[in-house]
């Protein structure tokens, strides 16, 4: 997909241990996510707020509370994982967390983050895939919320919700080890996500689920076009691809088959994977860049093919040659010098090679 990429604002400080990724699609009408993760009880430095719009739009209030502001200049379908790629390229922090930018987060959030990548104040973060739960309601968001205990004085859905597309933290060298979040077609529109972390588990790395004591709380969303209480029908005409109980086809074919790579790599990311490989010698660097990310085309290939098969053939050509000549050479030897004198020239030869 091809996107013009801006950033509007970059901010600058002491390299934070957690970047959060906030995504819109121009379809945020409240920016309370940013009010909410700016109340944490942990130094404002050790994290940063990183608002990716995969369209063109630039609200003045996220301008003045987040730290990165990103567009992607997307046209048509937004593709949400263009935009999530985009706050990975631009986080300065170690741990990168994508969660919903509409939602509640208890002021703890961040710092429960850190004590699960940062185990006894360990100065790297250990390598885990940290899911997020979220408490779900029918209700849209009051407009009087400004404290976290008044959260019970609404009606939750029984049960948390395991948010495996939308809620989720990582290592950002294991987001970009693995090829980020995948760009293919298929992701585009409403059903995105689960993606990475699933990659990701089939890499090896433990998916651990967070205490609920930290789960987020998400509202219902604000929905003018729709059929019954949990159907939007804008929505709908969002879900462009197959899916299977809300899990996009492709993600759930990945997690299957255990395939850790994307169907369609990020180029910026691509390059930063391939300079974390460690080349153990001279001889195998010729074969690490021959080739570029696409592979060969079907054309270039038959190319290839057909020059190795002409190769071989005037090589085969040219030896069968020699073999006539050679032939030709000691017939003349012998008629010239004889049977006799032949043979001790022969033998003084190899006698000579043999010795070498």
């Amino acid at each position: 997909m091809k996107t013009n990429l801006i950033v509007h604002k970059y901010n600058p400080s002491s390299a934070p241990k957690v970047s959060v990724i906030l995504l819109d699609w121009s379809v945020r009408k409240r920016f309370d996510s940013l009010d909410w993760l700016s109340k944490q009880n942990i130094p404002r430095n050790q994290y940063e707020l990183i608002w990716v719009e995969t369209y063109h739009r630039v609200i003045p209030e996220v301008m003045e509370k987040a730290d990165v502001i990103i567009t992607c200049g997307q046209k048509g379908l937004y593709h949400k994982h263009v935009g999530l790629n985009a706050g990975i390229l631009h986080a300065r922090g170690q741990i990168v967390t994508n969660c919903d930018s509409d939602a509640v987060y208890p002021p703890n959030f961040i710092e429960s983050i850190i004590h699960m990548f940062y185990p006894k104040k360990t100065i790297e973060p250990q390598s885990l895939i940290l899911m997020h739960y979220e408490w779900r309601t029918h209700e849209t968001y009051p407009e009087s919320l400004s404290d976290i205990k008044d959260l019970s004085n609404y009606s939750w859905k029984g049960g948390l919700w395991p948010n495996v597309g939308a809620c989720m933290s990582v290592r950002k060298i294991d987001a970009i080890r693995y090829g980020g979040w995948d760009e293919h077609n298929s992701y585009r529109g409403y059903m995105a996500g689960a993606d990475l972390t699933w990659r990701l588990i089939n890499a090896g790395l433990p998916e651990i689920w967070h205490d609920q004591s930290v789960a987020l709380w998400h509202f219902a969303h604000p929905q003018p076009n729709t059929v019954g209480a949990d159907f939007s029908l804008k929505r709908w005409f969002e879900i462009a691809y197959p899916h299977v109980d809300l899990m996009p086809l492709t993600a759930v074919e990945a997690f299957s088959s255990g395939r850790i790579l994307p169907l369609q790599e990020n180029p910026e990311i691509h390059q930063l994977r391939m300079k974390l490989r460690q080349i153990g010698s001279q001889y195998e660097e010729r074969f690490a860049t021959m080739y570029p990310l696409v592979g060969l085309s079907k054309w270039k290939y038959f190319k290839m093919y057909v020059s190795i098969v002409i190769n071989e053939a005037i090589k085969r050509f040219m030896y069968s040659q020699f073999l006539i000549m050679r032939s030709l050479f000691v017939g003349i030897l012998k008629k010239v010098l004889g049977s006799q004198r032949y043979g001790t020239l022969r033998s003084l030869w190899r006698s000579i090679r043999d010795k070498k």
